[in-house]
């Protein structure tokens, strides 16, 4: 046990500044595009969630209108509290490989290609 301590140490120093932004991975640090959220926060505590009846509750957590692509599928296992919205379906669809679309109070949900057309 004496050796976890010290390596957790080294992990821990070898960590980038939350300032930072990983973009060799692709990955973004949550501090840095906090301030882009605006929805109202939430709390969701769900294991195995069908992704369509996920992203479908937001339309009447964030009163706006829903429109899921029939190729979205998938299930959903996560914990958050007070989360704006936003963050939190945008977050649950890009660790599903999916993206949305904003336009007005519509929320259009499937694959960032088909999105696009």
């Amino acid at each position: 046990m004496e050796g976890v301590l010290p390596a957790l140490l080294i992990l821990l120093a070898a960590s980038p500044p939350a300032s930072r932004r990983a973009t060799d991975a692709g990955v973004v640090v949550v501090g840095e595009s906090a301030a882009r959220y605006r929805g109202e926060p939430v709390s969701l505590d769900l294991k195995d969630a069908d992704l369509v009846d996920v992203c479908l509750s937001f339309s009447k957590i964030a009163r706006v209108n829903v429109v899921v692509d029939p190729g979205v599928r998938g299930t959903v296992t996560v914990r958050l509290k007070d989360v704006p919205w936003d963050q939190a379906l945008e977050l649950i669809l890009r660790m599903n490989g999916y993206a949305m679309v904003r336009d007005g109070r519509i929320i259009r949900i499937g694959m960032s290609e088909a999105l696009a057309r």
